[in-house]
């Protein structure tokens, strides 16, 4: 949930003062557009941008270092003035361009050169006005790597498929979790984007744990229980919220058949139908689901990957 706005960062604030807009994402992306205006009237350039050269123009000083306080990317002040950008170059192509537009969503707010400011993760609280301001760089990123109106007139002529979402991500540079959350953000069609891996339930998670705390008192095996694909997270565009449900609970499982599944232990994209019932969710739905990149200690059996799939209610 957003905080109210006395709560805002100070530099939230300063942003939706500036751009009279009162929604902070809103606000957010109306700076990043003028970014795309500037930069496209300089330089006459069509998507996917340079964005390197985007974080030029904004006053960020690239540099060939890794990060120095963070594994994916930073900005910090030099003595000289300057604003150095690093980002580390053991990542593949499509993080690193992800990495640079968020940096360049940090020079929309003020005061941005005055401080270090280190990419965070994915766990953020948006009631945490630092995670907030750090979701709006990713906001800005999404704008700039996947600009509209560009990247809207790309999708209305679309033939929506996983082989052509799988295409649009390698056109825009960009990996398949990002290009699909932009693609559902902007799509007219009423789409869930969801976000799937192989985990336990909470409750299952603190059985092991205790199991593992504790000997058996007749030496015989303690149950262990089997990880299964279920939702880490899930957006929604408002096409779908009308017609379906505003929220998808985490770590509902889907069934060891259909799509979804066929994607994770094939590790290929998919497409299909299948019935679904994820709680507040339920019913029949097309579905396009592509592996996404997964750490080793994520995978599933047989090194099953971690899966983002397209929802649209049959």
């Amino acid at each position: 949930m957003s905080p109210g706005r006395q709560n805002y960062h100070k530099h939230v604030q300063a942003i939706i003062d500036e751009t009279g807009e009162e929604d902070p994402f809103e606000a957010v992306r109306v700076k990043a557009r003028r970014v795309i205006t500037d930069y496209v009237s300089l330089f006459g350039e069509q998507p996917p941008f340079n964005l390197k050269a985007i974080a030029s123009v904004r006053g960020l000083h690239w540099s060939d270092d890794d990060p120095r306080f963070s594994p994916d990317s930073e900005i910090a002040p030099e003595a000289d003035g300057r604003v150095v950008l690093r980002v580390s170059k053991s990542r593949p192509e499509s993080r690193q361009r992800f990495s640079i537009g968020h940096e360049i969503g940090h020079t929309l707010f003020p005061e941005y050169q005055l401080a270090v400011r280190c990419r965070k993760g994915t766990e953020r609280n948006w009631a945490a006005p630092e995670d907030l301001l750090e979701t709006l760089c990713d906001v800005a990123a999404s704008e700039l790597m996947f600009p509209d109106p560009w990247f809207r007139d790309r999708i209305d002529s679309f033939e929506l498929s996983a082989a052509n979402i799988a295409e649009l991500a390698n056109y825009y540079i960009a990996s398949r979790d990002a290009t699909v959350r932009r693609l559902v953000e902007l799509h007219p069609e009423p789409m869930a984007a969801v976000f799937f891996s192989w985990k336990l339930k909470p409750t299952e998670q603190r059985l092991v744990n205790r199991n593992r705390r504790q000997k058996p008192l007749f030496g015989e095996a303690l149950r262990m229980p089997s990880p299964m694909l279920r939702v880490d997270y899930a957006i929604l565009n408002d096409a779908f919220e009308r017609v379906g449900t505003s929220h998808i609970p985490k770590n509902k499982s889907v069934p060891s058949v259909g799509p979804i599944h066929a994607a994770s232990v094939s590790q290929t994209i998919q497409d299909g139908h299948c019935h679904l019932d994820l709680g507040t969710l339920h019913g029949r739905f097309r579905i396009h689901a592509l592996p996404v990149f997964t750490s080793e200690e994520a995978t599933g059996p047989d090194g099953a990957s971690s899966i983002v799939a397209i929802l649209r209610p049959l």
